[in-house]
């Protein structure tokens, strides 16, 4: 997909029904797919944009506009909305307008989820961008170096260390609703010693919630 044609997507959807989020509507704030990962299991498939370089993909107020257009539908429909959701086909902390738009949508009185892979969270410019979110979700597949190229395939300026003390550090940091999310492969990451380490990673974060 060209950039253009990826910029023309709506940048609010749904809202849709989440197990996690109750009714979630949907935000597109970074063309598809723009990645740090290109996950084996990515339902979006394989990322053409891969970057851990942030940029500005919308104009926050775009962002924030599309968002408060769209909750203002639902409400003459009676539609209710758990959480504005930053879940786009790619990567949300890799648009450097996030923080803003997060700021402007709460303004607007909607509830503020972010779903991310984690990968930039040492990065303290990303994790002050998303902090004032209500809950973010940071997705941690596994802990081995090995098991995360084979399964998450990062950009190689990546460093799995790196990466994970980021983590630690938003974990302990964040005042909000802290959840997990993690996709086990069977014969990739599924096999007992590697779900104990994971487990043990998780459990020190102590998220709310930790799924799998």
């Amino acid at each position: 997909m060209g950039l253009h044609a990826a910029a023309r997507l709506p940048i609010a959807f749904g809202p849709i029904r989440s197990r996690r989020l109750g009714w979630s509507l949907g935000i597109n704030n970074v063309w598809p797919k723009s990645c740090t990962y290109s996950c084996v299991y990515c339902q979006v498939g394989a990322t053409d944009l891969a970057s851990t370089r942030r940029r500005r993909f919308h104009d926050p107020r775009d962002v924030v506009a599309a968002v408060v257009r769209r909750a203002e539908e639902c409400g003459r429909a009676a539609q209710p909305i758990d959480y504005a959701t930053f879940v786009p086909d790619g990567e949300p902390t890799l648009d450097l307008g996030i923080g803003a738009a997060i700021r402007g949508i709460r303004a607007a009185g909607l509830r503020v989820a972010v779903i991310t892979n984690g990968s930039l969270l040492w990065d303290d410019e990303v994790c002050d961008a998303i902090s004032p979110a209500d809950l973010v979700s940071v997705k941690v597949d596994t802990v081995d170096e090995a098991t995360w190229h084979r399964l998450n395939r990062p950009l190689g300026s990546l460093a799995l260390p790196v990466v994970l003390d980021g983590i630690r550090r938003f974990a302990a940091a964040y005042r909000g609703d802290l959840r997990t999310e993690t996709m086990l492969v069977a014969g990739i990451n599924d096999d007992e010693p590697s779900i104990a380490r994971t487990a043990g990673f998780l459990g020190a974060l102590e998220p709310l919630r930790a799924y799998v």
